[in-house]
């Protein structure tokens, strides 16, 4: 018993090492499982997730396809934890995404999202956003570099969009998952 926890321990700690030395290190990274989005009359939504093999290996597409001109715009982001068939709220935070656009540090869960969509596709950079196609291919997620705060559990992000005075709906999402550890 002894000499097989001993051989354990050498084992934990070669792949440690090599890991280290293979530049490799423990990383949180969402896997996404699910997601439903929602348009307006301003704009049209749709997604789809591909599976690659384990369910860590997977794609998105996102497509959005602006009809009307948008100004005025505000984004609401919440981020949730399951627990239990609970879902226990985390992070929630409205702001004008007009001014997140010129200053994305305003949210950070924000700019992580926005950083990883600008390296698929094109995103707008100001308001008023003109009626354009945005779409956003073989999305991720791998490259987001999340807080280790966040726990190793099911979570779903919602990602919506309000215009005006009295918050009119524009754009509604719910994205579901699981965040894991793995050497990246």
């Amino acid at each position: 018993m002894f000499e097989s926890n001993v051989k354990i321990a050498i084992y934990i700690c070669f792949i440690a090492v090599l890991g280290n030395v293979a530049g490799l290190s423990p990383r949180l990274i969402p896997m996404l499982t699910g997601a439903t989005v929602e348009g307006s009359k301003y704009m049209n939504a749709s997604v789809a997730i591909h599976r690659h093999g384990s369910t860590q290996n997977f794609s998105m597409q996102l497509e959005l396809n602006v009809v009307s001109t948008i100004d005025d715009l505000r984004m609401n982001m919440g981020y949730f934890v399951r627990v239990r068939n609970m879902e226990n709220w985390i992070y929630n935070k409205t702001y004008n995404f007009c001014d997140f656009l010129l200053r994305p540090t305003i949210d950070r869960f924000g700019a992580l999202v926005i950083d990883e969509l600008k390296h698929r596709g094109k995103v707008a950079t100001r308001c008023p956003i003109q009626p354009e196609r945005f779409v956003f291919e073989n999305v991720t997620l791998n490259r987001i570099k999340l807080p280790a705060f966040l726990p190793q559990t099911s979570f779903g992000l919602t990602v919506n969009c309000y215009i005006g005075p009295k918050y009119e709906p524009i754009f509604r999402s719910v994205w579901y998952g699981r965040m894991r550890r793995a050497m990246v």
